[in-house]
């Protein structure tokens, strides 16, 4: 009896170890990008005008938010891992390193690549699509307020374009360091002479579906807001003065 106790204990011992070495090695980094290295190729081609260009350019843009919340395709959260100091002044331009992760149980593909213009089709005439990971900083002023007016970075991909997408797995994360900049809003401006300054800062994570068409004058896009759950996982101490 005592022999097949220790032996029982033994195999339990060993599953929780086989057990945990999994989970520890399926939750891991599977790419990082330091966007404060790279500039971003975002200038698009136009097709040739077949008379002179007097007005200028125009674009307009239609987003679409999330249509049916009940049904998301996934979760992200964004980790504020470090920023490069804690002290702020109204038009500073922070940077920042953030954690996103695939926090829920369905593998999700998003873009990772900061060069909107290697998407463009050869023909710049061309409609195109491609995806958005839009990464937002928002600043937060007590407990009840909060404004995205921190800034941000946004990394597009497209299936058939070799390196700009990235699966993460369920516990998968990438890793990424960016240059926000820090704007203030009525709104938080009123607050500040309140005597309620910003105090905090937080990442979120949204994900977008995106069409492109392009003429000689003009630009036209269209953006769906892809359902996924967003959460941040801290919200990070920071002083902001308005100079």
């Amino acid at each position: 009896m005592r022999s097949s106790s220790h032996h029982i204990g033994y195999l339990i011992a060993t599953l929780t170890t086989v057990a945990a070495f999994a989970l520890n090695c399926s939750a891991q980094e599977v790419a990082s990008l330091d966007l404060t290295k790279v500039e971003g190729r975002v200038d698009l081609r136009r097709p040739k005008a077949t008379t002179a260009v007097i007005a200028g350019y125009s674009g307009t843009q239609q987003i679409t938010p999330c249509l049916d919340p009940a049904k998301k395709m996934g979760a992200l959260q964004a980790t504020v891992v470090s920023l490069d100091r804690t002290h702020y002044q109204l038009g500073d331009e922070p940077i920042f390193e953030v954690k996103i992760e695939n926090t829920g149980s369905t593998p999700i593909r998003i873009p990772f690549s900061p060069h909107l213009a290697d998407l463009q089709a050869e023909d710049p005439g061309q409609k195109f699509g491609y995806s958005e990971l839009n990464i937002t900083l928002w600043i937060v002023a007590g407990n009840h307020w909060s404004t995205n007016m921190g800034g941000g970075v946004t990394l597009y991909g497209a299936e058939g374009h070799k390196r700009t997408m990235v699966a993460l797995n369920s516990g998968e994360w990438v890793r990424i360091i960016g240059k926000g900049h820090l704007s203030l809003d009525d709104d938080l401006i009123r607050l500040v002479m309140q005597g309620q300054p910003p105090d905090q800062l937080y990442a979120e994570a949204s994900l977008y579906r995106s069409e492109m068409l392009i003429t000689a004058t003009q630009s036209a896009t269209v953006r769906q807001e892809v359902c996924i759950e967003q959460t941040h996982a801290n919200s990070t101490p920071i002083q902001l003065t308005i100079p």
